[in-house]
Formats: structure tokens, sequence, C-alpha cells
């Protein structure tokens, strides 16, 4: 027996459907796929204490005020830790560009919307990211938290990108796995998608085609 056909995906509404004219999209667990989840992943590299200081206190390297070898120095010094510094680092390696979230990245530009990657990294991550998974390019603005000096779920981060990008809170979407993230923005008016970590393109996409047509309330 012949299996159905899968359903086709849904179209991306053309630009003037909503009030949303720029889609800010999130990259890991969003536009990529990590796999193992951050905490967890940290944990198993260098251990819980690792795990709880390096998130404590990361802050300065998103920022683009510290490199994130200089903060893995420092923690591998300070707790003694087995783990080596390029051990670690090869955390920080590990994600897959989701093809089909990068589809719907390339028909939200086609239907006329401003795409915004935008990520919280550090200058060398953002550097492999470039390099390595080849995202120069795919959005129309990239707001990696190292160049703009600020970091979500910091409101500043979030008015640092509209400013950017030219357009009100109203008129922006912004999709992100981070609770604290959606949050933030939606606090300052944005329109937010809580997108479940590694969920995948096609989630993604019907969550943002549900936004666009109206469909659900952000």
């Amino acid at each position: 027996m012949t299996p159905a056909p899968s359903p086709a995906p849904p179209e991306i509404p053309p630009l003037g459907t909503s009030p949303v004219r720029a889609v800010l999209l999130d990259a890991d667990g969003v536009l990529q796929l990590i796999g193992t989840p951050w905490d967890q992943a940290l944990t198993n590299g260098g251990g819980e204490r690792f795990c709880r200081r390096l998130l404590a206190e990361e802050g300065p390297a998103l920022r683009g005020d510290e490199d994130l070898r200089t903060l893995l120095e420092r923690l591998v010094d300070e707790l003694r830790l087995g783990a080596s510094v390029e051990e670690l680092l090869d955390l920080w390696w590990r994600a897959t560009p989701d093809p089909a979230a990068w589809q719907a990245v390339r028909e939200l530009r086609a239907a006329g919307y401003t795409t915004v990657l935008a990520t919280n990294q550090q200058h060398e991550r953002r550097a492999w990211m470039r390099s390595v998974l080849g995202y120069d390019g795919l959005c129309d603005v990239d707001a990696y938290s190292c160049t703009l000096g600020v970091a979500k779920p910091s409101a500043e981060y979030f008015r640092t990108v509209l400013d950017l990008v030219g357009v009100a809170p109203q008129e922006a979407l912004f999709v992100d796995d981070s609770a604290a993230n959606v949050s933030a923005a939606a606090t300052l008016g944005i329109r937010t998608v809580h997108h479940p970590a590694d969920a995948g393109g096609d989630l993604l996409r019907q969550e943002i085609v549900a936004v666009l047509d109206g469909t659900t309330v952000a």
C-alpha cells in the first residue's frame, strides 16, 4: 500500500499580512540543532561546578568584553579541572544547521520580511559559525551579542536590534528556545514564539506562519 503523501508545508504569508515586518531568530535550538541540552553538555564536559560557574560568569564573553578562551582558562585553573581548555572548547563546536529552518528563513526574506540572526555568542563561536556553518548571508541582519556589546535577555539587546533594523516592537516577531529571553522580549511589546529546543524547522515554520497569518496571537 502506497503511503499517503506528507502534507505540504504551510506557505509564508507575504509581508503586510500582519503588522510584523521583521523576524528575529535565535540560533542554538532554533536555526541549528545542538543535541544535548547545554547545561547537561557543560556538566558532562567539566562537572557540575564548572557548569554553574560558566553560566554565572559568561556575561562578559557574550557581550564581547572577554574571550571565551580566557574565561575557560580561569575556570580550569580555579576549579582544578581535569579537562583541558581545548577539550572544553570542543563543547562549543557542536551544532548542526537545520535545513528546514534555514529554508524558512530564505522564504521569509523572499516574502519581504527582514530576518535577523538574534543570538548570544562569544567572538570565538561567532567566528566558527561564520566559517564552518556558513551563517554569513543567511539573514538580512546578524545581531551577535558579542558584536553589539549587549546580550539576551537584557532589554537593551532587544532595543539595540530594533533600532538596527528600524522597526517598532510590535512590528517584530522574536523566536527563541529560552523562556527567559522570550519573556524579556514580550515585556517590550515584541511578538514572541517560545520554540521547543531542537524541535526542528517544520515546527518553526508552523509557529511563524501561525503568527503572521493571525491564527495565533503572539
